[in-house]
């Protein structure tokens, strides 16, 4: 198992508040996309049970589970991160339904030691794979199967893909923050499917913005078939690939990928 790097431990712990601005303007979209994963795993005969949620970063997905009847064990190693989920449960009610727990999910098996249960369902959401080797990600998807009964679903929701990185290739853009405002810029080579990624923060002084910070992050970006294989390798057999998961739009280049997935 490979070790955090510095960008990661100040992206995701030193620097958890200004990605967790970002992870906020997810929430309002969050109930629509778990909405659909409800409804497939009710048409897999799965109408109530318990939840993997897979770096779960503040909790939208946990949350919003449970707010639907499931629960939800929520598995991150940022301390911060997990802070704001717990806060956002209590916050929504949904406290004595999710759980929230500090560790790498590389390590799941040790993480979740105590797990007396096997789990229904399985959610990696927002590209929480390939910042690390794809041996990593492997591991953390079959030691996720091990832990997850026979019927058992998996979804990959909202993850950049190979298709769509080639097509916005390298640029720049930004995002409002209320009082803040954040650069992106993105490197994207296709040869190596590796999407380099700097965010830079600005806070609003009048008509002036005022430097706060940058954080940087590198990741793998999947194929749809690439992505397929490992996670048949890790023992989830790949149903289908959604553009969306709330409406079911058809996967193409332009949209997200959402993979539907059951135990082998």
């Amino acid at each position: 198992m490979t070790q955090m790097t510095d960008w990661q431990e100040k992206l995701f712990i030193d620097r958890a508040d200004l990605s967790i601005r970002i992870m906020n303007i997810r929430w309002p979209y969050t109930e629509r996309s778990v909405e659909g994963i409800v409804d497939i795993l009710n048409e897999h005969g799965i109408k109530g049970g318990h939840v993997l949620d897979l770096c779960c970063g503040n909790g939208r997905i946990s949350v919003h589970l449970a707010k639907r009847g499931f629960r939800a064990t929520g598995v991150d190693f940022s301390k911060p991160y997990l802070e704001d989920a717990r806060r956002n449960a209590e916050r929504l009610g949904v406290s004595d339904a999710t759980r929230f727990v500090e560790g790498d999910v590389r390590d799941l098996a040790g993480v979740l030691r105590d797990q007396g249960e096997p789990f229904d369902a399985v959610v990696s959401a927002w590209t929480s794979i390939g910042y690390y080797t794809i041996e990593d990600d492997l591991s953390t998807f079959r030691q996720a199967r091990r832990l997850s009964r026979e019927g058992s679903v998996l979804f990959t929701i909202d993850t950049q893909h190979e298709g769509r990185a080639v097509q916005l290739g390298s640029g720049s853009s930004t995002l409002e923050l209320d009082d803040m405002v954040m650069l992106e810029k993105t490197t994207y080579d296709p040869i190596t499917a590796r999407k380099d990624t700097t965010w830079t923060f600005y806070r609003r002084r009048g008509r002036d913005l005022e430097y706060i910070d940058e954080v940087y992050y590198k990741i793998h970006v999947y194929s749809l078939s690439e992505l397929s294989r490992l996670l048949g390798e890790a023992g989830w057999r790949v149903e289908t690939c959604y553009g969306n998961i709330a409406t079911r739009q058809a996967f193409g280049p332009s949209t997200g990928m959402n993979i539907v997935a059951q135990a082998a």
